[in-house]
């Protein structure tokens, strides 16, 4: 955008030349919904982006906050949009203390890159399995002194997700089924609130909240409360063993089979996972991985003590084989890892290759997952639209990539009527559904929000609170907050 914005001037004083943007060829890489701001600001300290609030909100101007934009399809266009706030150089990691299970980065700090920098942090805080000491008296873990820690989430588009959107977006992943979610993982926070203030909440300890639990409200909150700079959350030490499981089936009842009998076995997988061929060939898996028969794969984690996961990995074969699985592959430890990054982002590879993709994500009863993945492919196919799908089996959350080819009215229609069959299905099954991506058009035609929620007031009440100028991402959360 030209410089005749009039507070360009403004923020030149607390932002040099290369943390601001005004050119319109530039500022285009940071559209929300198509809908271009006037400038995008790079802060590069917590204080930097509390002056930028401040004189944000001193000025009446629209924000948006901005990650590294792998989330930024989810919620209604804005309203407004003035500025764009990115967090990328607010990148440090904190505090790293394994011996206590946490971690302390701030919000533009990679997902991978803290991960990585974790797995080769010396861990020492791990339960003995034996009696064994270390020279200064001290217990130590058999096998386990330099084994590390890691995030329990491996979550949507993890090889460029920040932080801060995990947490905004509450993106947790497949491996939810066995470590819970993002709101479960956080201690505390550091956010920027509208005034410019930078408040801090919760810390490293788990009884540390009284009153109204900010934390928890910042997760899901999609940058409409505040600005998340800071975060505090829980690690785990990384498990001993990491094994998947990939079975391969010509049906949805074979693969269902499967998965209830796996769950009917008291065994306690890191994730499982039914996924069509479109999404499995997406993958780009080996040929020895992916036959080119079947319709249907279910990848099952499995992650603990090398006996625990040998035993489920055996037990898992051996059902996936009386439930008729036609094809059958185990991934070891690294390749385990680069099966399920790769499997994060599935929805990257498949915008890449299909053109106006339009994503939802579906919420029911976890017992509904197989008529919930009937209902979609019926819709996909009613409203003739190609499409891909990935289910959490144990989680009630599955995943609709629908392909719509050219944009016209016609395909517009047809992926606005599938979308609203499969909210009436999910809302009759208890459940709902969120538009993840589509074109802005297709989502003036639909609630990108799901169905209508008995919370909306309480929800506004807190907006009205935490944001009464409504500077923050106006419009883009639920009800048009």
């Amino acid at each position: 955008m030209a410089d005749d914005f009039h507070a360009v001037d403004l923020f030149r004083r607390i932002a040099r030349d290369d943390q601001l943007i005004t050119d319109r060829q530039r500022v285009s890489g940071y559209a929300v919904d198509g809908i271009l701001p006037k400038a995008v600001l790079f802060p590069e300290s917590i204080e930097q982006l509390a002056g930028m609030v401040r004189l944000a909100s001193q000025e009446n101007l629209a924000l948006v906050p901005w990650g590294s934009g792998s989330k930024m399809g989810i919620g209604n266009p804005p309203s407004r949009l003035d500025l764009v706030l990115c967090t990328e150089r607010l990148k440090s990691i904190i505090d790293m203390d394994t011996a206590n299970l946490t971690v302390t980065v701030q919000a533009g700090a990679r997902f991978r890159e803290v991960q990585q920098a974790l797995a080769g942090e010396e861990n020492r805080c791990y339960l003995p399995v034996g009696d064994f000491a270390e020279p200064g008296g001290g217990k130590i873990c058999s096998n386990r002194a330099h084994k590390g820690c890691f995030i329990p989430l491996w979550p949507l588009h993890a090889s460029t997700a920040t932080m801060g959107g995990i947490i905004a977006a509450k993106s947790s992943g497949p491996m939810r089924l066995l470590y819970g979610q993002p709101r479960d993982l956080l201690l505390g926070v550091r956010y920027v609130a509208a005034t410019g203030e930078v408040i801090g909440m919760g810390g490293k300890t788990v009884k540390n909240v009284s009153g109204y639990d900010i934390c928890k409200l910042l997760v899901g909150s999609a940058g409409s409360l505040g600005i998340l700079c800071e975060m505090t959350l829980r690690l785990l030490p990384l498990p001993e063993s990491r094994n998947t499981g990939l079975f391969f089936f010509n049906g949805l009842e074979e693969a269902s089979d499967f998965v209830e009998a796996f769950f009917r076995s008291g065994m306690f997988p890191a994730a499982v996972e039914i996924i069509n061929r479109r999404a499995w060939e997406t993958l780009a898996l080996q040929e020895a991985e992916a036959p080119k028969a079947g319709k249907y794969l279910v990848a099952v984690a499995l992650e603990g003590f090398a006996e625990a996961v040998d035993r489920m990995a055996s037990e898992a074969g051996r059902m996936a084989r009386e439930s008729h699985a036609i094809h059958e592959h185990l991934l070891g430890n690294e390749a385990h890892g680069l099966f399920w990054d790769s499997y994060s982002n599935i929805a990257s590879y498949l915008y890449e290759t299909e053109s106006n993709t339009a994503s939802i994500k579906m919420s029911y009863p976890i017992s509904r997952y197989g008529a919930i993945i009937r209902d979609a492919e019926g819709a996909a196919e009613e409203y003739q639209l190609g499409y891909a799908f990935t289910a959490h089996a144990g989680s009630g959350i599955c995943y609709l990539h629908l392909f719509m080819g050219r944009e016209s009215p016609d395909t517009l229609e047809r992926a606005a009527g599938a979308i609203r069959k499969l909210m009436g299905c999910c809302g009759r099954a208890g459940g709902n559904v969120i538009v993840q991506k589509a074109l802005p058009k297709l989502k003036q035609m639909v609630p990108v929000w799901g169905l209508p929620r008995e919370d909306l007031v309480v929800m506004k009440r807190i907006k009205e609170e935490m944001d009464s100028q409504g500077i923050f991402s106006p419009g883009r959360f639920v009800g048009g907050i």
